[in-house]
């Protein structure tokens, strides 16, 4: 008789504490705002006749990533500007100088150039709000070689990373 009572205590102890654990209202993590603002260059070293961009949140708690395209259907010379951060870790910044020669732009922010593949060059650095910025620079889906007539120089990648600051 004394097992029973022990063992519908016990029942009823969980049945209350299941309860109790369904009615608690836990809030959930605040959503980091995805709303940024970036300076997008104006004056590009071809024409551009189209842009567009995409907004890559699909992790809101982890990463924000926005790229924005320039290009050039003719010729099909392509540029990048993308930025992203990682949002769950605010004090871990990646390790940009693995990529290159450095440089410094206008503010004096250090940048570097990063041209290991033959098919496309880029210019990587961290702007002010915590965001690693590249320009990425290829020509018909980065498939063409890269060759004295078609390279863009250091200069003008860094023209295009000083109009973003």
């Amino acid at each position: 008789m004394k097992m029973k009572w022990i063992v519908r205590t016990l029942g009823w102890l969980i049945v209350g504490l299941a309860l109790f654990e369904l009615a608690t209202d836990r809030p959930e993590p605040p959503n980091p705002p995805i709303e940024h603002e970036f300076e997008e260059p104006t004056a590009f070293p071809f024409d551009i006749t189209r842009r567009y961009s995409e907004i890559d949140i699909a992790k809101p708690h982890h990463m924000h990533q926005f790229v924005f395209h320039y290009v050039n259907e003719e010729t099909t010379q392509e540029l990048h500007y993308i930025v992203h951060k990682i949002v769950d870790e605010p004090n871990e910044m990646e390790d940009i100088s693995l990529y290159g020669d450095q440089y410094e732009l206008a503010d004096g922010t250090t940048a570097y150039f990063d041209e290991t593949e033959s098919t496309s060059q880029g210019l990587w650095w961290q702007n002010r709000d915590g965001f690693t910025a590249r320009i990425i620079y290829y020509i018909d889906g980065n498939s063409v070689e890269l060759d004295d007539e078609n390279r863009l120089s250091v200069q003008q990648l860094i023209n295009l990373a000083n109009q973003t600051l």
